[in-house]
């Protein structure tokens, strides 16, 4: 009932990119345009700078820039994927539904070691970035 008298509501939508390839022809995507994680999942920003460092990393130690494209989905495809995971079993931790999730969400921010569950971990530490420090 409020909600209709409301002059501040706000609706967005809340969404994912999930593309069968990074690149084609010369263009290559990176961050949000090529694999939006959603900010349910927590990692946009991560998973964007990872991507983003691997992407410069293999076009500089590759003279074919199809190469490094490919090395690039190759090397950071699973790791994206694992990461856009945590949206979807996530979003009630984020967005809670009832005033009981609410207070276990509110209960777990406040101890940080409850966050560190082996799905997160796996999202968090899935990838070894390669060392390109040898191009520079």
């Amino acid at each position: 009932m409020r909600m209709r008298e409301a002059d501040d509501l706000f609706f967005d939508v809340v969404s994912q990119i999930h593309m069968p390839a990074w690149s084609s022809g010369r263009v290559a995507l990176a961050g949000d345009a090529a694999h939006a994680t959603s900010f349910l999942s927590g990692q946009g920003s991560s998973v964007s700078l990872v991507g983003a460092y691997v992407l410069a990393g293999e076009l500089a130690a590759r003279a074919d820039h199809t190469e490094a494209f490919t090395a690039y989905e190759r090397i950071t495809r699973d790791f994206v994927e694992i990461n856009q995971a945590l949206a979807t079993t996530g979003g009630t931790f984020v967005i809670p539904t009832t005033q009981e999730m609410l207070d276990a969400r509110n209960a777990a921010l406040r101890d940080a070691a409850s966050l560190t569950g082996d799905e997160g971990r796996a999202a968090h530490t899935g990838l070894v970035v390669p060392d390109y420090r040898h191009l520079g």
